[in-house]
């Protein structure tokens, strides 16, 4: 590694407050312990820095990689690279397969306001951009223009997050529901290989009477880890998928 990375990672109130921040600091200690070197670095922030910051840390900006919020890396992105959004994986076009859903899945754009006249809820959420309108619509209600992905509600008893490097998984953690029901892993490996995806990534499932089944994709920023801490993977992880958001 000729150029050392460095971690922009995001406090609030000047504390460290994200699961993923707590964990990368620590797989930056181990890292340059391992090596008996500085491999990594890492700088503490508020805000999103001004051009002086980065003239302190003496680093050129492609080595210097955001960790925080959804917030704070869409602010870093449009300071620094003039993007001003990034469209979420949700469900990738290659798992639209039933034995992945189990569930009816649409997707919808429009440009007037939307009634659920069907007899159950539907799950909507925006298929453009993160943080988009997200939410449970009940039969007899409505939802803005826009473009969304549309599924069926179903009742989900465990919820598991993968997390995908080089089209391998190397963490399965669950983060809600019963801990107890284990996922089909071997699903999950075959979802891996039919993404084929080159950048890191969390792929969330659920787990109910029909199995185990996608719930969505994320690429590998802002997201909670819950306990998932292979520091030899992690900063890697990060770094692969800010090249990834910057086009490098």
């Amino acid at each position: 590694m000729n150029n050392i990375k460095t971690f922009l990672i995001q406090t609030i109130d000047n504390i460290v407050t994200h699961d993923f921040s707590f964990t990368l600091i620590e797989a930056i200690k181990y890292h340059n312990w391992y090596e008996n070197k500085k491999i990594y670095d890492y700088w503490l922030q508020e805000n999103i820095p001004k051009d002086f910051i980065m003239s302190h840390l003496k680093k050129d900006i492609k080595d210097t990689i955001p960790v925080g919020s959804v917030e704070f890396i869409l602010s870093y992105l449009n300071k620094y690279y003039n993007i001003n959004n990034i469209k979420p994986l949700n469900i990738p076009k290659q798992l639209m397969k039933p034995e992945y859903l189990k569930r009816w899945i649409v997707e919808r754009a429009t440009d007037t306001n939307i009634i659920n006249a069907g007899e159950i809820p539907i799950f909507v959420k925006d298929n453009t951009k993160i943080k988009g309108w997200t939410n449970i619509v009940e039969t007899n209600r409505g939802y803005p223009p826009g473009e969304y992905l549309i599924s069926e509600y179903v009742e989900i008893e465990s919820e598991w997050r993968a997390f995908v490097f080089n089209n391998r998984l190397v963490g399965l953690q669950n983060y809600s529901g019963d801990f107890t029901m284990f996922p089909d892993v071997e699903l999950i490996k075959k979802m891996i290989a039919d993404f084929n995806y080159s950048s890191a990534y969390t792929l969330d499932v659920g787990i109910n009477d029909k199995g185990t089944f996608i719930i969505e994709c994320h690429d590998f920023f802002s997201c909670g880890l819950y306990g998932f801490s292979d520091y030899k993977v992690l900063p890697l992880m990060f770094i692969n998928t800010w090249n990834k958001l910057i086009g490098g």
